[in-house]
Parts: structure tokens; sequence; C-alpha cells
């Protein structure tokens, strides 16, 4: 039987433009997989398989419910690059489409959960570049799944280029900027094959040329369902949705909770009966023995709502109380809040851009991580001046609006862990109370992660710094590693400190040097670039023999390294600055 590294090969599922499918079996865990090896075509392009061993790791490291998970990668004894992916049985939607076994709900139910994985995927930066019937599997128990996640990043269309850029993807399912160059490929090219997916899906065609409106091919198709597939196909990007949450947004307010089973929806309305009179139930975000949270939409004016439901715990609703009176451009609005120690619920605002949870894949650069680190900052040094602790601040409780502004939630919930109580929490230091300082642990953590995409390891109190970590400058290690201090005494004593420091670093990234402008004489106006240059050149010149110096002490004094560093970066970045 032939072995692909640690997978037997059993049988061939497929064959593409893109590679072959296998059939495999995982020797070390005995389980199925799938196996995608990409196309021989691939070693014929230059630097493809470096930006494979780069670029896949991302791939790897998206997790979602709605997205195939990438467990291994590699390469063959033939020099193919391939894919491990979970083995998932069911079948795809294009052969959905041909049975035409899906009744119209259920074709929306799978179209929300495809926006659900895309929306996850744009958030990290990773666009798929090839939505099509084909790449979405629909399980045994109904779940879509979408495949092939950025791997359209590593194959092209080879037929189809333009004198300078490959064009990648399926030219049916392409927006129109995808056709012309790969350069142009954005988030909003994916919803536009997410367009073309809806027609076809609906309509039995693809919209091809000058295409008929979905209606007039099925005149059963409600007119807000045509107003989105049509907006999604428009040709310029702008005009299209602003994400895949708008789109998901749109359709569950047209399913009004048909796709939701009836178990789930009369869990809901047993101990919300009284709310239904004033909401409709959209959707279930998240259920669990400890509570629910639930997606409404307000019957009068149809904003959004999100409504959480907490059992056996009264921890959470005294913050929440409190926080109806009280707002902040950072933390969720509280509109209610109502209930006992055994049971209760809390209104809140629908936040439509996710959770910070869901944008780890990918470190932040400095200045966004800074940015979005003062609004967190800023939101619970608020609620610290209005004596609310939050005690137990994590990335799943910090929320985005559309347009990336943080909203801080779930003041005074109890996490609960999907493997136990027991488990480590490691946005608290060993135990320690709730307090303001407990928070400003929790929040340097988090500063943490998404500067290095990674949690904090510990060797006793100090922290094993990640190498991503140690590319950051020394006055931003600075105010992460006092955030994140096990030692009380160490840390700042409020966000308002923090905060301080923060807008000093940022002003820094932020400032762009200015020179006075001199007017130049005819004599001068040439030599004036001459001499710009040869100062560049210097410049140059001597930031290279720094890299060489710095390769020379870690091969040969690694145990000075950390010394050397702490004495070289601030000449280091200062170079870097004035070459821009």
């Amino acid at each position: 039987m032939k072995k692909i590294g640690g997978y037997e090969v059993i049988e061939k599922l497929g064959h593409g433009g893109m590679g072959t499918v296998y059939k495999g079996r995982q020797v070390s865990l005995d389980r199925p997989v799938a196996i995608k090896v990409l196309s021989e075509k691939l070693a014929d392009v230059d630097d493809v398989l470096e930006r494979f061993n780069r670029e896949s790791l991302i791939i790897a490291r998206l997790n979602h419910p709605n997205i195939i998970h990438v467990i291994d990668r590699g390469i063959t004894s033939e020099g193919m690059a391939y894919f491990v992916m979970e083995y998932v049985e069911g079948t795809d939607l294009a052969r959905a489409i041909r049975d035409g076994n899906l009744d119209t709900n259920r074709k929306l139910d799978v179209i929300i959960q495809v926006c659900k994985a895309l929306s996850y995927a744009h958030k990290n930066r990773v666009i798929h570049r090839d939505i099509k019937p084909a790449n979405v599997l629909i399980d045994t128990e109904g779940n879509a799944l979408v495949l092939d996640f950025g791997i359209a990043k590593f194959f092209g269309n080879w037929e189809y280029q333009t004198c300078t850029h490959m064009v990648m993807g399926t030219m049916e399912y392409m927006s129109p900027e995808q056709q012309t160059d790969t350069s142009q490929v954005t988030a909003a090219s994916d919803l536009y094959s997410l367009g073309v997916l809806m027609y076809e899906l609906f309509t039995g065609a693809k919209p091809l040329g000058r295409f008929k409106g979905p209606s007039e091919i099925d005149p059963d198709i409600p007119q807000p369902l045509e107003e989105v597939i049509l907006r999604c196909l428009e040709p310029n990007p702008e005009d299209r949705f602003a994400s895949a949450d708008e789109i998901k947004e749109r359709l569950l307010k047209l399913l009004q909770g048909a796709h939701l089973p009836s178990a789930q929806k009369e869990r809901a309305s047993r101990v919300l009966a009284k709310v239904e009179k004033k909401f409709a139930l959209l959707d279930i975000i998240k259920e669990d023995r400890y509570g629910a949270v639930y997606l409404y939409e307000d019957r009068v004016d149809h904003r959004l709502l999100v409504i959480k439901k907490q059992t056996n715990t009264g921890a959470g609703l005294d913050e929440a109380r409190l926080l109806t009176n009280l707002k902040h451009k950072n933390i969720a609005n509280i509109l209610g809040a109502s209930g006992n120690e055994w049971l209760f619920i809390i209104v809140m605002e629908y936040v439509s851009g996710g959770s910070l949870k869901d944008r780890l894949v990918r470190p932040l650069p400095p200045r966004d991580a800074l940015r979005t680190a003062r609004q967190i900052c800023e939101g619970l040094s608020f609620a610290h001046k209005n004596r609310i602790v939050h005690g137990n601040l994590r990335p799943s409780n910090i929320l985005f609006t559309e347009s990336g502004e943080v909203k801080i939630t779930d003041f005074g919930l109890e996490e609960h862990y999907a493997s136990g109580e027991e488990e480590e929490n490691w946005y608290n230091v060993g135990g320690e109370p709730k307090s303001p300082r407990a928070d400003i642990v929790a929040a340097g953590t988090i500063f943490y992660q998404i500067l290095t995409s990674s949690l904090a390891v510990w060797d006793e109190t100090q922290i094993v710094p990640h190498v991503n970590f140690n590319r950051l400058t020394v006055k931003l290690q600075e105010i992460v590693t006092r955030m994140l201090s096990r030692e009380q005494g160490a840390r700042y004593s409020s966000f308002d400190e923090a905060i301080v420091e923060i807008d000093g670093l940022l002003a820094a990234y932020e400032k762009k040097p200015r020179r006075p402008a001199v007017a130049a004489t005819p004599g001068k106006a040439a030599a004036r670039p001459r001499k710009v240059a040869r100062k560049r050149h210097g410049w140059t010149l001597l930031l290279l023999a720094l890299l060489l110096l710095t390769a020379l002490v870690y091969l040969n004094h690694a145990d000075y390294i950390q010394i050397y560093r702490d004495a070289i970066l601030a000449l280091w970045d200062n170079l870097t600055s004035r070459l821009g």
C-alpha cells in the first residue's frame, strides 16, 4: 500500500485542477484522513514550495466548526506538496445541487454556515480564492464545512494569466478583479464567488454574461434573497457587502429561526417565553450545560440583540445591573438584566464583528495591537472607576464592531472550560482573586497573545519569550511584561498608567518626520538627490554591518546575546527608521 509521510493511502477520492484527493489512514492514531496532493505543476513554479512551507502553517491554524481542519502538511518524496485534512463522511454541495434534495431553508442554512467560515477566515486575513459548490462539504448531520482554505494561493488556473500576475481560482466563480490580476483579490472577491454559488444553488444555473435575475428563473425566490445574491454579484467590489457577517445577518432575518432544530427552539422558549413576545429568535450562538447565547431580532425596530442565559450561578448579575446605567464606547451596552442566583438573563447589544478569539491565527502588527490594547485598557479603566471588576477577561469576551472598535463584555461571568474545572486559567496568576490588578494581568496576557499569536510561557517568574516577542522594540516588551508580571507590586497600579505609556509608544509609531521645505536653486537641484543617496547608502552599509555583528555574536557568544540585544536594539531601530 502506498504511503505519504506517516499516512497510508487507501483509495483515490477525486481529481481536479488543483490536485488529487485520497482517502488515507493516519498510522500513528489509526484514524481516517483525507490527503490532498497538489498538482505536479507546482514543481515548475519558482518559490511556490517556499511559500507553501511558510503560509500553509497559517492555513493549518484555522480552527472553526465550518472549516475542514488541516492537521498536517508536507512534501512527498517526488517533491509534491500535500495537505492532510480531517475526513468527513457526507457529500459536497455540487452533488447536492445536482440531486436537488435541499429545500429553501436547508439551502439558506448552508449559506449561513459558509458565511460563518468566511467571516472567521477574513478576520484572520486569509482569503479562500476558490469558493464553489465542490469546496463545500455537507456531513451526515447537515453541517456545512468549507475546504481548501488558502490552497488556491499555492496553485492557480495556469491557462489564465496576465503578463505579470497569475490568476488563481475557478473561472466560472471568479470575481471580475480576480480574473484580471491576483494582486487585486480581497475578501470582497470571496463574497462575489459566494454570490455565484448562491445563484447556482437557488436557480440551478450560473450567472454568465448578461444573466437573468434569480426570480426570473424561479418566481418563488423571495425578493430579499434576490437582493442579497445580486449585491454579491456587483462588478465593483465596493458595491458588494462589507463582510460575510452582513450577508449572514440578512439571511438570518429572512429565515427567522426556521433552520434551528425544534428541540433547541423549545429550550429557548421554555425560559425566554416573555422575551419572545417582543423579540424573534434568529440563531443560537452557543449552548451548553451552563447556559446559552441567543441572537434575537426586535420585532418593532428590527435591530439585532444578544440574550445570554446563565444557569446555576448568580455570578455576573450584579455587574450587568450596574452596567445597564453606565455607558462607555469600549464596553458592550447592557440593555437589561433580571433573575436570581439560580437563573438569570442579560439582554445586550449585538456586536457584529465577532470576538478577539476569532482573530488570533496571525500576530497583529505592533501599531494595530497597541490600538486594540489601548481600547481594552480604556474600557476596563472606566469599569474600575465605577467599582466594577471584570474578573475573567479573555479573548472570547473582547468583541469588535464592524468598524473595528473594541467592545468588552461578560463582566463578572464565570468561565467554564470545555475539559473541566481543573484546566489552568492562562489569564490569571496562580489563583489570584478577582481585582483591578488581576484584570491588568489578564489584559497583559491578551496583549502578549495578539502580538505573538501565542500564550505566554513561564519559567517560574520569568517569561520564556516567543520568537515574535523578541522582534518587538524594547519599550513595547517592557509595557507587556509589566502588565502581566506575577508580582503585583511590579505591575501598573491602574490601567491609566498603562494607557500613558501605550500612548507614548503609539505617538512614536505614528510620528512622521517632516523636513522644512527649502527652495532649490538651479545649480543645487541635481546635487541634493546625489547627497541624499550617498547618505542613505552609508546608513545601509552600517545596518548591514550591525546585522553581520549580530550573527557573529549569536554564533560565538550565545550566552551574551541578551546583553548585546539590549545595548544595540535602540541603534538598530534608529537605523531602520531612517531607511524606512
